[in-house]
C-alpha cells in the first residue's frame, strides 16, 4: 500500500487564549461577596446564596462579559442585601488593589442592577412599584450599557433555577409561597423583563443567546 502523507494535528500548546485572566478583580469582588452573604440562604431551602451570585457571574463570564462585570455580577446584590454602601464598596475594592476605574464601574453596574434603594421596604405591599420603577430603568438605558449584561445574567439564573424545580414537580403556589409576590404577578414581572432586555438585544448581539434563554424559561415555567 502507497504511504501517504498524514496531516499532524496543530500542537498541543497552540490553543486560543481566553478574553482575559482573572485577577485582583475577580478576586476582590469574591471576597466582599463571600464574607456579605456568608450567612444567608437562597429562599426556600438551605442552597448557600454565594451559589446564585457565582452563577451569575458565570454566565456574564461565558457570554462575553469583562472582568468589571463578572466581579459585578458576584456583588449584584451587595447594596440591596447588606449594610455596603456604593462608597464603601469602592473603596474597598480600591483598597483591595482594584484601579480606581475599574472599582467605580463595578459599584455603577451594581447600584444600576439593584432592585430598589438601599434600606428600602421588601414587602409585598411595595414588590409591584420596585419592579416597574426597575422595569423602567431598563428601558431608558442605552442597549451598551455594561449593566445590562449583568441583570440580564440574574434574571436568567433565577427564572432557570424556578424552572429546575417546576421540571422536578413542584408548583409555582410552592415556589412562591417564600417571596412576597402571587405566581401571576412573577409572570407579569419576568415578560415585562423579556421585552426590555429583547429590546435591547435587537442593537446589542451579546444579549441574545441570554434573552433567548429567558424567553423560553418563561414560557415553560408560566404555561406548565
Amino acid at each position: 500500500m502507497r504511504n501517504t502523507r498524514v496531516a499532524h494535528s496543530a500542537p498541543v500548546n497552540d490553543k486560543p487564549r481566553p478574553r482575559w485572566a482573572p485577577g485582583v478583580v475577580l478576586q476582590s469582588g469574591y471576597q466582599i461577596a463571600a464574607r456579605e452573604f456568608a450567612g444567608i440562604a437562597r429562599k426556600g431551602g438551605d442552597i448557600p446564596y454565594l451559589s446564585h451570585l457565582l452563577a451569575v457571574s458565570s454566565l456574564v463570564i461565558e457570554h462575553g462579559g469583562s472582568e468589571d462585570q463578572a466581579a459585578a455580577a458576584l456583588l449584584h446584590d451587595v447594596l440591596e442585601d447588606s449594610s455596603v454602601t456604593a462608597e464603601q464598596l469602592v473603596a474597598e475594592l480600591i483598597a483591595g488593589g482594584v484601579s480606581t476605574e475599574s472599582a467605580r464601574l463595578i459599584a455603577h453596574i451594581v447600584e444600576a442592577t439593584s432592585d430598589g434603594q438601599q434600606g428600602q421596604e421588601r414587602s409585598p405591599s411595595t414588590w409591584r412599584e420596585r419592579k416597574a420603577t426597575y422595569h423602567a430603568s431598563l428601558a431608558a438605558k442605552q442597549s451598551t450599557d455594561p449593566s445590562l449584561l449583568v441583570s440580564l445574567a440574574d434574571k436568567v439564573h433565577n427564572i432557570e433555577s424556578t424552572l429546575a424545580q417546576v421540571r422536578a414537580g413542584e408548583t409555582l403556589d410552592e415556589i412562591y409561597q417564600h417571596f412576597n409576590s402571587k405566581p401571576a404577578d412573577q409572570q407579569w414581572n419576568y415578560e415585562s423583563l423579556h421585552a426590555r432586555f429583547a429590546t435591547h438585544a435587537e442593537t446589542n448581539p451579546q444579549l441574545r443567546r441570554l434573552v433567548t434563554r429567558l424567553e423560553h424559561a418563561v414560557r415553560e415555567v408560566f404555561t406548565r
